[in-house]
């Protein structure tokens, strides 16, 4: 499977001229044969728009995501793009990634963990998702998608290895002062799960905010494969081999020796820093769980 990272500035506030964009790059690298494009977090509308978020946000019915769908299907291949989803129900908005496939089938992610520290404000804007995970296919291939700061919490992409992905994509708007946390954060994702992890952060100055991309995929052994420009718009093509994760997974098992106790000692020390209410009210939560397991 090919992958491109597509490391382009979008247009504040314009999802048209950055559906232009997309169509332009798609067209651009269709002479390579990529399989999967993906572009950074909330692409679709820019990040930096605020309370226009929410004249912004729109179901996956809407007009803008049938055009994406479209494209797909014309161009015969799959991108991943972040945009604010509207839940048509409740009218909830969610910072999340549109999946759509080369059939021009469409799904999304929805960001679990929402930053309210230094520049950061998302949960004024956003709802948290803490449903089910779910892996998206390309080329057969089981994959899993995180959103920025989910990509610090190691347990997301473990999670994501244990249900059998093979590539892990995150798609961000980290500022200049974290560029260096994400660059070895996206390392140790792939080491730690012996996965590929493609990450594609935005580019460009907004409100005095620099983003500078530096976007990179990691192979399965730590390894940084492909690297993009810092300030620049960039688009680099990696090639994903499968075989390398077998190999990876042969000489540093971590997924085989992870065992069920991890999971209860961590849920044990979890408890330890909470008052006895929610310690109550948490194991009665965990309880129900196992019982609709079962």
């Amino acid at each position: 499977m090919k992958v491109a990272l597509a490391q382009v500035r979008p247009i504040q506030a314009s999802p048209n001229k950055n559906i232009e964009k997309i169509a332009n790059v798609l067209n651009n690298i269709r002479k390579n044969d990529v399989d999967l494009v993906v572009f950074p977090e909330l692409f679709l509308t820019g990040y930096w728009v605020k309370d226009m978020l929410y004249r912004l946000a729109e179901p996956l019915s809407s007009e803008h995501i049938k055009k994406l769908s479209k494209l797909c299907s014309e161009y015969n291949v799959a991108i991943v793009a972040g945009f604010v989803e509207l839940d048509e129900k409740y009218y909830y908005t969610y910072n999340s990634a549109l999946l759509i496939d080369s059939n021009g089938n469409v799904t999304t992610y929805r960001k679990r963990h929402l930053p309210t520290f230094l520049v950061f404000d998302e949960a004024r804007w956003f709802k948290p998702y803490n449903g089910p995970y779910k892996l998206w296919r390309v080329n057969n291939i089981p994959i899993g998608v995180e959103i920025c700061y989910d990509i610090f919490f190691p347990e997301v992409t473990r999670t994501y290895a244990l249900m059998g992905a093979k590539v892990v994509v995150g798609i961000s708007a980290a500022p200049d002062l974290s560029l260096k946390f994400f660059k070895l954060l996206t390392r140790a994702r792939a080491l730690e799960n012996t996965l590929y992890f493609i990450w594609v952060n935005l580019i460009g100055v907004f409100d005095g905010l620099g983003f500078p991309g530096g976007s990179q995929a990691v192979d399965p052994l730590g390894n940084v494969i492909v690297e993009c420009k810092t300030f620049e718009e960039d688009i680099k093509i990696v090639n994903i081999d499968l075989g390398l994760v077998k190999y990876a997974r042969e000489i540093r098992p971590v997924l085989r020796d992870f065992t069920v106790w991890d999971i209860i000692h961590l849920y044990n020390s979890y408890l330890e820093q909470l008052d006895s209410t929610e310690r109550n009210s948490l194991r009665k939560l965990m309880t129900s769980l196992l019982d609709v397991r079962k």
